[in-house]
Order: structure tokens, then sequence, then C-alpha cells
């Protein structure tokens, strides 16, 4: 008897599953997707290079564990602190370690809305 009762509701569930539209489905993850973008992101790393004329700064690290390379890109909205505390962009130098909040772009870039600088690691 519970095994009947089981099959019924398996296939019922199968049954309703199938009638929902693949479009409805694909609108669903599109605005997950979306939710997730909007999501502030951290990173943190060590500082490899620094090119100021296209506002870009290659990062060794990511969110942790990970050591990849990454871009971070910044302008002029962008907060700089160090420990916390309000600092300036000429104070992070090649080979310093900052955590970064901000935005990934399409492209895997990350947007910086603050870089903290802070002690080595």
């Amino acid at each position: 008897m519970k095994v009947s009762v089981t099959l019924l509701s398996l296939a019922l569930a199968g049954a309703v599953l199938s009638a929902v539209p693949a479009g409805a489905q694909e609108a669903a993850a599109g605005e997950k997707n979306a939710q997730a973008s909007k999501k502030e992101t951290k990173w943190q790393g060590h500082v490899i290079r620094i090119d100021k004329d296209h506002s870009m700064i290659d990062l060794r690290g990511g969110s942790p564990p990970s050591n990849d390379q990454r871009k971070v890109a910044y302008d002029s909205s962008t907060e700089w602190t160090k420990l916390g505390k309000a600092s300036q962009q000429d104070e992070v130098k090649e080979g310093s370690f900052v955590i970064l909040l901000g935005h990934l772009d399409h492209k895997g870039v990350l947007h910086a809305t603050r870089i903290d600088l802070r002690r080595p690691r």
C-alpha cells in the first residue's frame, strides 16, 4: 500500500514539473543570476601591478583560499582605506596586501567600491 502511494506521489510530482514551461524555469534562473551579480563580492590578495593609466590592479588571490591572478578595476568613486580608516590611493603599492569589495562584471573583472590596505601576511 505504501509503495503504491509513493509511486502515485512521484508520478503526480513529475506531471506537475513537466507542466511548467521551460521559459519560466529559464526566467527564474536568469533572475537568480541577476541577484547574484548585484551582491557585493569580497576578494583579498597581494597587488602584483597597478596600471594607473587604465585604472586597473592585478591581484594574486581572490576569495579565500584562491591564489589565482585576478583583474580589479577602480574609479573615482572607489573608497580607499587603510585598516578600515580613510586613506589615499598612493599608499597601495605593488606587494601590498588588500581586501577589496565590489561587483563582478560578465568578464570576471571586479569593479571595486572599496579597497582596504592591510598589514602584510
